[in-house]
């Protein structure tokens, strides 16, 4: 350190400004590339996680949309023999290969049930639900659903109903 102290009062006055020109200048790169880069990737990644939730969002528009009013038609409670609420949702998991996402599944009563997958396919989870209303009369009471870190997957709580 010695040797660097040396060296710089050794310099002319106009060498020793450049130098500390040089060196405010080496400081202000270093905490641009250490603080502020960062910052703006990690803006960067948050736009990209509100870009990714928009489109979900658009998406659940769509299918929304798409599935209409799915009231009336026919007696779905019928069609489902009278069946506990747990048997219908495990038969129905099973068959859209969905039971393995399957955490909870906790019944309320005889006609609610609060179920919990976790990074469960979107596209199937949406489908299963629409069969349940269709063919069994089940309906989300509630349901909370985010984003896993897989791509198309997504953890979800859902409370269903019989009957309304």
């Amino acid at each position: 350190m010695d040797a660097l102290r040396d060296w710089f009062s050794d310099l002319a006055p106009r060498e020793r400004l450049l130098v500390s020109a040089a060196a405010v200048l080496l400081v202000l790169a270093i905490v641009v590339l250490g603080a502020v880069r960062p910052l703006n990737s990690k803006a960067a990644r948050n736009a990209e996680i509100v870009a990714d939730r928009e489109a979900l969002l658009a998406e659940l528009d769509e299918v929304a949309a798409r599935l209409g009013p799915q009231r009336g038609g026919g007696n779905p409670v019928a069609a489902s023999g009278g069946q506990s609420l747990v048997l219908i949702v495990d038969r129905t998991t099973r068959g859209r290969g969905l039971a393995e996402f399957l955490t909870r599944n906790q019944p309320d009563g005889d006609n609610k049930i609060r179920l919990r997958f976790e990074r469960a396919p979107f596209d199937t989870l949406i489908e299963w639900l629409v069969e349940l209303q269709v063919r069994h009369g089940l309906s989300a009471q509630s349901a909370n659903i985010d984003k896993a870190p897989d791509r198309g997957r997504v953890n979800c709580n859902l409370v269903l109903t019989r009957g309304g």
